[in-house]
């Protein structure tokens, strides 16, 4: 199998994957685009879909919500404020060593997502 290469567009966009934290791929394209207005909308759409696909990064579906991508791969859940969609990590390792210890009727699992819901900092000091 040949091996991918690494290309100076492939880096640009990890690179701003990787500075948004959780971004759809229309933020990355903006991001991308203030800095390499030569990178097309369609090639920052179609390496995050590469990312996702080979586990370089995490697709993030959320109900409301276009996908997001996160970079970060360690296991973990993600919590969604329910105010203004802002999307951060959550890091628990009980929480993980249960899920993996899951069994499903008649199911090989594979894999999870699990996402919370709550109000962040900034929505809450706002009111």
């Amino acid at each position: 199998m040949p091996q991918e290469r690494n290309t100076k567009q492939k880096q640009i966009v990890y690179s701003a994957l990787c500075e948004l934290g959780h971004p759809s791929a229309t933020e990355v394209y903006e991001t991308v685009r203030g800095k390499h207005p030569t990178v097309s909308r369609g090639t920052v759409f179609r390496l995050l879909g590469g990312f996702a696909e080979s586990g370089k990064a995490k697709k993030l579906r959320f109900s409301g919500s276009d996908d997001r991508f996160d970079a970060t791969l360690a296991p973990h859940s993600h919590v969604r404020c329910r105010v203004c969609g802002a999307i951060g990590d959550v890091f628990s390792p009980s929480i993980e060593r249960e899920l993996r210890s899951v069994s499903a009727e008649g199911f090989s699992v594979e894999g999870y997502e699990l996402a919370f819901t709550g109000v962040c900092a900034n929505c809450r000091e706002r009111g």
